[in-house]
């Protein structure tokens, strides 16, 4: 061999020896990459391979009110989904017949559930949420009838709400965000980690067709179910707001909606909080056109929908709407900041009280209008001739500007911002609801002579409903600035409390003595001729200021609000109207919020066990609960009735009483007239309801007693002759029975505030 071909021969076993080292030199660094850096990967795949897991969702907790009625539950469903790992990618039959059950039988799109079926490397595909029992058996006799493999069942549950709307902003909604049922908005939001639970999991082993294995080869981690909120809130009295909110709604048609609160003044504690319009909980995302009419975007929000493209007009459409939608399910009460009006002279009524710069007795003169700084547009009162000479007391129940600006320059800037921030207006409440706004107040670098002015009476700068209602709280529990709250306790599913809410008392603001005088005054204006007289409820004191602001300077638009609390001596409850842009008449806080707040207040007071106190004019004009006189001796029922201070006619001859009118459980006026059928019953005689609209209650009293019915006043103090009768039921002009009750609701509308 010569030299040249042993270096070839020698040459080529190098090259294949290098080979053969490169490729074991690959092989090995690539069990390395498997074995070492790349081994939990892999081993994730093949468990993925070797086994299944499924999730299993956890019961959502329950949300009661404080006297643990349900307010929001769950109820058992489904999630219909597939697995495209099990279908053959050739066999479109199956997939197309897959894709035409479902779509018939869920009402999801054909072409939808037809592409998901070619998503081969999938194992885990939803086809639909929240399927009801009896549809998701019409799924399985489809898959049985067919012998389809690819097709599951999971067991979910589906949020309820039992009354629909009530306190829908405050409890808020839940909705599917990856395949786990979150809180989106109000208190379902606020504690979604502890209402949501932990899942669960089934871990499967799988054979090698990856199907499934029997029981013995799974693992079954059970989930955790969520625990349950307690609210603040009183069903009834939620109930009873909303009631009046509606009302009020219904009269005012404001176009910015309307929101009402109701506090524990002593505790912080929210019993009631509401919206209108609001929505069904069950079925947030229904549009409902003529709710949405009185749901306005903001300028800004309508510019950026304007600069964005749309492939249509129906696309723009939906835009609007999702934010329109978006605006419903806010809470009116604590997301948006506007200008509070006079009520907020009652804060500035308490400054100036604390710090002694003013007695209730001190005298002012208001010629209409105020002059603040010399060279400058005088500020007007709302009642543009003048309240004339008053002590402090009655300009503060008048509601005049001139007075309070007078108070506030005592004040000064200085002490008037340090109360300001005591009063907590520069810091949101830290109530336990998600989205809460701050204020809009001034620069106090450049606060000055003419922004105090203003200020004294609510103008020029924005609270929030809930900041405001806590600052009146303050007023009413002696001086004590209380966080509000909406949760009271968090328990688990025996029932054991895993958390509760105590009163967080901030700071004291003012002194007891200070709230007792502020209260007395308030009161009074109520019951007298104050501004806030709308607010009057019989047999009980209760302290009132009512307001009405601007939008925005230069604009028509107004809010009328009305805050009080009661019993004025005693405070237990505090509450919040405020009308925002009424359109339906007067834009006055006194005749659209104050009639309001005292229907709400006749409703809870009693509620909460709190005894009327009738004043001797009260018991003068006090009603008798109608009892039942059926079967008794005519005689009998004769004395009975004239006894209680009623006058009784009786029609027949008979000895016995067969029927009457008013009927039992009637309230019927001191020498109202009960009208006693005897048993020789004649057909009764009918008389047409006389118009009383317009009259002051004696006018009104006379007309229908001429006509032999009855009258029952409800509203407010309606023997002043300033009140007259805004509607009455029956309507005029309908045919009834002698002595029948017309019920007539009196309002001073005269007022301005």
């Amino acid at each position: 061999m010569d030299g040249r071909n042993y270096k070839l021969k020698k040459t080529r076993m190098v090259a294949v020896s290098l080979i053969i080292i490169a490729g074991i030199a690959a092989v090995l660094l690539k069990l390395y990459e498997i074995q070492i850096e790349k081994f939990e990967d892999y081993q994730a795949k093949a468990i993925e391979q070797q086994t299944g897991d499924t999730p299993v969702m956890p019961t959502r907790g329950v949300i009661y009110d404080r006297l643990m009625r349900v307010l929001a539950s769950n109820a058992p469903v489904e999630q219909v989904f597939i697995s495209p790992a099990e279908i053959d990618p050739g066999d479109d039959g199956t997939k197309r017949l897959i894709a035409e059950g479902l779509s018939e039988i869920l009402n999801v799109d054909y072409d939808e559930i037809y592409e998901k079926t070619h998503w081969h490397n999938r194992k885990d595909v939803n086809i639909k949420h929240y399927v009801e029992i009896n549809v998701a058996n019409e799924v399985r006799e489809f898959q049985l009838d067919n012998g389809i493999k690819a097709i599951y069942f999971r067991p979910e549950t589906k949020r309820i709400y039992p009354y629909s709307n009530l306190a829908a902003q405050v409890i808020g909604f839940a909705g599917m965000e990856n395949d786990i049922l979150k809180g989106r908005y109000g208190v379902e939001y606020q504690y979604d980690s502890y209402l949501r639970g932990v899942p669960g999991r089934i871990i499967t082993a799988k054979n090698a067709l990856g199907r499934s294995m029997d029981s013995e080869y799974s693992t079954f981690i059970e989930a955790q179910q969520g625990n349950n909120i307690v609210l603040t809130i009183d069903f009834s009295i939620q109930s009873f707001l909303e009631k009046n909110l509606e009302a009020a709604f219904a009269e005012s048609q404001p176009k910015e909606r309307i929101a009402g609160i109701v506090m524990d003044v002593n505790t912080g504690e929210i019993l009631a909080m509401a919206v209108k319009p609001d929505f069904d909980l069950n079925a947030p995302g229904l549009i409902d056109p003529e709710i949405m009419q009185y749901i306005n975007l903001d300028q800004k929000t309508l510019e950026e929908i304007e600069e964005q493209e749309y492939e249509s007009e129906e696309e723009k459409e939906d835009k609007i709407n999702s934010e329109k939608l978006k605006k419903l399910w806010q809470n009116k009460a604590i997301c948006e900041a506007y200008e509070p009006g006079s009520t907020f002279k009652v804060i500035t009524s308490s400054i100036g009280l604390e710090e002694k710069v003013v007695k209730p007795t001190d005298g002012f003169y208001c010629s209409g209008a105020y002059v603040v700084v010399q060279g400058t547009k005088p500020i007007n009162c709302h009642l543009l001739s003048g309240h004339g000479s008053v002590t402090f007391a009655q300009g503060l129940q008048a509601s005049c500007n001139p007075v309070l600006m007078q108070v506030a320059d005592r004040i000064g800037t200085q002490t008037f911002l340090k109360y300001f921030d005591a009063f907590g207006y520069r810091q949101k409440t830290g109530i336990d609801l998600p989205s809460e706004a701050g204020s809009i107040t001034h620069n106090p670098d450049i606060f000055k002579a003419m922004e105090l002015a203003v200020s004294s009476f609510g103008q020029r700068f924005k609270v929030t409903p809930i900041q405001q209602l806590t600052a009146i709280a303050t007023v009413a529990n002696g001086g004590k600035l209380i966080t509000p709250h909406i949760v009271k306790a968090i328990t688990d599913n025996d029932g054991n409390i895993i958390k509760s809410f105590e009163p967080e008392i901030k700071r004291m603001v003012i002194s007891e003595e200070t709230t007792k005088i502020l209260s007395k005054i308030l009161a009074d204006g109520v019951s007298g001729n104050g501004a806030a007289r709308n607010a009057f409820v019989k047999g009980y004191d209760v302290a009132a200021k009512t307001g009405t602001s601007e939008k925005e300077i230069g604009t028509d638009g107004r809010i009328g609000s009305c805050v009080a609390y009661a019993p004025a001596d005693n405070p237990q409850v505090a509450i919040i109207i405020v009308v925002d842009e009424p359109t339906g008449g007067s834009v006055y806080g006194g005749v659209i919020a104050a009639p309001y707040v005292a229907k709400t207040l006749a409703d809870v007071l009693p509620y909460l066990g709190i005894e009327p106190n009738y004043s001797e004019k009260d018991m003068a004009e006090s009603y008798v609960t109608v009892i039942s006189y059926a079967g008794r001796k005519v005689s009998e029922a004769r004395d009975d009735i004239t006894a209680k201070g009623l006058r009784c006619t009786i029609i027949g001859a008979g000895e016995h009483v067969q029927e009457q009118i008013p009927k039992a459980g009637s309230s019927l006026l001191k020498n109202g007239n009960i009208i006693i059928y005897t048993d020789n019953i004649q057909e009764k005689e009918t008389v047409i309801v006389p118009d009383v609209t317009g009259m002051t209650a004696g006018q009104a009293n006379n007309r229908i007693i001429n006509a032999d019915l009855n009258i029952n006043i409800t509203g407010a103090e309606a023997m002043d002759s300033s009140a007259v009768a805004l509607r009455q039921e029956p309507a005029a002009g309908e045919s009834v029975p002698v002595g029948t009750i017309v019920t007539v609701e009196f309002r001073h509308n005269s007022i301005t505030d």
